[in-house]
């Protein structure tokens, strides 16, 4: 009887973690203009409020967030309803974008924690569009990119040189580990 209570418990916090995981957005996103727009104004918060939860829709064409009141005690709403909700306000699949100031969406660009993916709200508008190209998020073009892979060009080996620039560059900056470094140059190099 015990064991079957303890299999059962591990197996509840095991489903529950799996289910977590689906919260956050992973892979590319375009964020628009509008919408980074839209997030910046999140990141901003005002008087009364501070960013709790950011949620953005896969093809990151609209957004909807929550505040959270300031000397208030908050936590992250439950994301399945929040998601739902995001759903049905832009009748669009929706995702979990970013937690307070943090980006968690995952993208093989942004870490998805820690300084490299927090956004300070003092920075300008410009900075903030800037930190969310950096990531990959915004002004970004996918297509060219799956394009130039797709052929074996001087233009594919000029990208893969910018690639592992700007990969070292984040590297020195002390934004990817040196585990994410070698994983993500691996992945350039063989694509």
């Amino acid at each position: 009887m015990k064991k079957v209570l303890i299999s059962s418990f591990i197996i509840l916090i095991l489903s529950g973690y799996a289910k977590a995981s689906e919260k956050w957005g992973e892979g590319e996103l375009q964020l628009t203009e509008g919408t980074a727009r839209y997030f910046i104004k999140y990141l901003r918060g005002n008087l009364q409020n501070r960013p709790l939860d950011f949620y953005v829709t896969t093809d990151g064409t609209d957004a909807i967030y929550w505040f959270c009141p300031t000397g208030g005690q908050c936590q992250a709403g439950d994301y399945r309803e929040d998601i739902k909700h995001c759903n049905r306000a832009t009748k669009k699949k929706c995702k979990k974008f970013a937690f307070k100031r943090t980006i968690r969406w995952k993208n093989g660009i942004n870490p998805a924690k820690g300084k490299a993916s927090k956004i300070n709200s003092k920075w300008s508008d410009n900075e903030i569009l800037a930190k969310l190209t950096e990531l990959g998020f915004y002004k970004n073009d996918f297509s060219k990119a799956n394009k130039a892979k797709n052929t074996k060009t001087s233009t594919n080996l000029g990208n893969t040189v910018e690639q592992l620039e700007t990969l070292t560059k984040l590297y020195e900056s002390g934004a990817l580990t040196e585990e994410e470094f070698k994983e993500a140059k691996k992945k350039i190099l063989n694509d």
